[in-house]
């Protein structure tokens, strides 16, 4: 596992963005696209690469999707996004979220109208 132990808090609702998308995998088993167990450095380094932001900037991967590679971060402390990683050039494409809650109500409503 990466290392988003001490990421788990929204700090400004005590919001557990990644024991809420373990309890998905739970709630959904096998088929839920989307999990924490992830090199989170890795992903850290690719967005920094790929938005070409400094490499001191505070992002904190939390969690992935599984089927593509969509990955929610956490930039700053504060803004919520996913970003659709590119892997190559160009900047990828990301949809913001205004905490935690948010983006987890947006992956399981997207699994659901996609998957079940």
């Amino acid at each position: 596992m990466g290392n988003n132990e001490n990421l788990n808090v929204d700090r400004d609702a005590g919001y557990d963005v990644i024991a809420e998308v373990n309890k998905l995998e739970l709630k959904y088993g096998d088929e839920f696209n989307w999990g924490t167990d992830m090199d989170n450095a890795f992903f850290e380094k690719e967005l920094i690469k790929e938005l070409v932001i400094s490499p001191n900037s505070n992002v904190k991967a939390l969690a992935r999707s599984y089927s593509d590679d969509d990955v929610l971060f956490l930039l700053d402390e504060e803004v919520y996004r996913i970003y659709h990683l590119t892997y190559s050039v160009g900047t990828p494409r990301y949809i913001e979220f205004a905490d935690g809650k948010s983006a987890v109500e947006y992956i399981e409503k997207q699994f659901v109208e996609e998957y079940l």
